[in-house]
C-alpha cells in the first residue's frame, strides 16, 4: 500500500510538472501572436496617419485652385477640427453613460455571498 502510495505522488507531480510546463509554452507562443500582431496594428496605425496627413495635403492643395493657399489650408482645418469637436463630444456622451466596469460580476458576487451569509445563519 505504501508502495502504491509513493508511486501516486509521483505519477502526480509528474502530471502536474508537465501540466504547468505544456501551460507555459503555451501562454508563450499566445503572448508571441499577441504582441506580433499589436505591432502589426501599431504599424498600420501609423501608416494610416500618413496617408491621413497626404489626403489632407491634397485636399487644400484642390482647394488652393480656387483660393490662395493659406486660405483652402484654414478651410480644411476649421473643418477638421468642428470634425474632432463633433467626435469628442459624442465619445464624451457614450462614456458618461457607460456602466461601471465589472457591475454585473460585482453584483453577482455580491448575490453569493449574501446568500452564502443567510445559510450560515441557518
Amino acid at each position: 500500500m505504501r508502495e502504491l502510495t509513493v508511486q501516486l505522488g509521483d505519477q502526480m507531480d509528474r502530471l502536474v510538472r508537465s501540466e504547468v510546463a505544456l501551460a507555459r509554452a503555451e501562454l508563450f507562443a499566445t503572448a508571441r501572436r499577441t504582441v506580433l500582431g499589436g505591432m502589426m496594428l501599431s504599424g498600420a496605425g501609423l501608416a494610416g496617419v500618413y496617408g491621413g496627413v497626404a489626403l489632407v495635403a491634397m485636399v487644400i492643395a484642390a482647394i488652393a485652385m480656387g483660393l490662395p493657399l493659406w486660405a483652402a489650408a484654414l478651410v480644411t482645418g476649421v473643418v477638421l477640427l468642428a470634425c474632432a469637436g463633433g467626435l469628442a463630444l459624442l465619445g464624451a456622451r457614450r462614456l458618461s453613460r457607460a456602466t461601471p466596469p465589472l457591475k454585473i460580476t460585482m453584483d453577482s458576487i455580491r448575490g453569493e455571498l449574501a446568500a452564502l451569509a443567510a445559510g450560515l445563519r441557518k
